[in-house]
């Protein structure tokens, strides 16, 4: 039985544990922070802050790829998250009344189901069952202070050196996440593509009035601004967040969305959040916290073809990441365990391993990647040319006007609204419905049909503008807009 140490316990660690635990390796994670999620009260705890994950604050969320991982492999496991408060995010719930009236059920719509929940309640879940399980050891307040090498060309993992020791392992796992540091000290020995994404989130938790439910959210949750993009996200126990996506270089808007009586108050001016935040239904649970290093992200030990490093493996965000409002980082974690897992079953040499899991990550993620970061990167032109960053061309507004003719017709069409969760839950890739003839003709008729549903779309557009909120010191001056 070879001996796998992880470095990390929270969502890339378990989802290693759950993976490569059931394929009988011995797996040990190794976490630097005490024991999160012991004792966790969910109907009374807020959120956790950790030294590691600035995002453990935010819901997290189990798409449909996941999910249906977790159904074949971790029955039980499903169980224990909707026992834990975890709540299911089906396709005909998000369905907009004008999408209902023309709605034809497919078998495949009960897959497009999320599961969301705190992380804190998340991990608690999933620690519980890998102990119970058996499927790995947590080592808690254990902090990986290097990594051990074997004297060789490519060197060779061996193990971990920590505060009071060092730990001898076969196989390595790096699952320490966004803010990992031991990749540092391997230099080129390790591939790295890092393209920045520029922004920063800003998160209020909120929590239902006893008998209030959750409103409904149509289509893909956030309302998509030039300037900002905001969200009401449901959790567990009735908490939910309401979270702003401002760009670092607006710093007045970052002003607004981080001083908790405007963050609020804009929210109220936002017909499809105010339903969630008014004060009938649910009260604010927490201040406001805020969170970066939002990039897209690529770590491989296989350089130019070759491994530098063997006996070393990437997981998680480690290895590869996207901006978390695309909702993959959970997903992506369980997913490269897996191929992983895939890879040590499948071959017994460090090198051939290592080349079967870079070839598995590329052949999984690579396309997803890349349409992940275009995305990304026509949201900042967006905001440049909202923010007089610089002038609209054309181009940017013919550009403009298709992304906004996209957004509604996947709100206005559950056919089309499918085609797109697809690729959000995994099924399909994410640009997949670009290539549907049908597709382009959905949204074709939602063009054509757009005067007829102006009004029914309209919550998803209003908003105060750009100069109304800057302008605005107080709470109040919003509110009187």
């Amino acid at each position: 039985m070879e001996r796998i140490a992880v470095v990390g316990a929270g969502m890339g660690g378990l989802a290693c544990a759950l993976a490569l635990g059931r394929r009988d390796f011995e797996v040990t994670l190794y976490e630097r922070d005490a024991a999160h999620g012991e004792g966790f009260s969910g109907a009374s705890e807020i959120a956790e802050r950790r030294r590691g994950v600035p995002h453990a604050v935010h819901p997290h969320f189990f798409m449909g790829r996941l999910r249906e991982l977790l159904r074949a492999h971790h029955p039980a496991l499903l169980a224990r998250l909707a026992e834990a408060g975890a709540g299911d995010g089906r396709f005909e719930d998000a369905l907009h009344a004008i999408a209902r009236s023309h709605y034809g059920a497919r078998a495949e719509d009960a897959a497009l189901t999320s599961i969301a929940a705190r992380r804190t309640t998340l991990e608690r879940v999933l620690r519980e069952y890998v102990r119970e399980r058996g499927l790995a050891r947590i080592a808690s307040g254990a902090e990986v202070r290097a990594l051990w090498f074997e004297e060789s060309e490519p060197p060779r993992v061996r193990g971990l050196r920590l505060a009071s020791e060092d730990v001898e392992a076969d196989i390595v796992v790096d699952a320490s996440g966004r803010t990992g540091t031991l990749a540092r000290a391997l230099g080129d020995r390790v591939a790295e593509e890092q393209h920045d994404a520029g922004i920063v989130y800003f998160t209020r938790h909120y929590r239902l009035a006893p008998g209030r439910e959750f409103p409904t959210t149509h289509g893909i949750p956030g309302l998509i601004f030039p300037d900002f993009i905001v969200g009401a996200l449901p959790a567990d126990h009735g908490f939910f967040t309401v979270t702003y996506q401002v760009y670092r270089d607006d710093p007045e808007m970052i002003a607004v969305v981080r001083d908790a009586e405007r963050f609020h108050a804009l929210a109220m001016k936002l017909p499809a959040i105010s339903r969630w935040v008014n004060p009938e239904r649910a009260l604010p649970a927490s201040d406001v916290f805020g969170f970066g290093q939002m990039d897209a992200f690529w770590r491989s030990p296989v350089v130019r073809g070759e491994p530098r490093v063997l006996g070393l493996h990437f997981a998680g965000d480690a290895a590869v990441r996207s901006n978390p409002k695309y909702g993959r980082g959970c997903t992506w974690s369980l997913l490269s365990a897996e191929l992983l897992g895939d890879a040590l079953v499948a071959a017994t040499s460090p090198r051939a391993r290592a080349l079967h899991y870079a070839a598995a990550l590329e052949r999984e993620f690579r396309a997803d990647w890349r349409t992940m970061l275009a995305m990304d990167r026509a949201a900042r032109a967006r905001f440049e040319t909202s923010a007089g960053l610089r002038s609209r061309t054309l181009a940017d507004r013919a550009s403009d006007a298709f992304a906004d003719l996209v957004d509604e017709a996947q709100v206005s069409d559950g056919d089309f609204f499918r085609e797109i969760w697809r690729g959000y839950h995994g099924f399909a890739r994410m640009d997949a419905w670009m290539r549907s003839p049908g597709a382009w003709l959905r949204v074709g008729r939602h063009a054509a049909l757009r005067p007829s549903r102006r009004a029914a779309l309209a919550e998803r557009r209003v908003r105060p503008s750009r100069a109304q909120i800057l302008a605005s010191s107080q709470a109040e001056a919003i509110a009187a807009t």
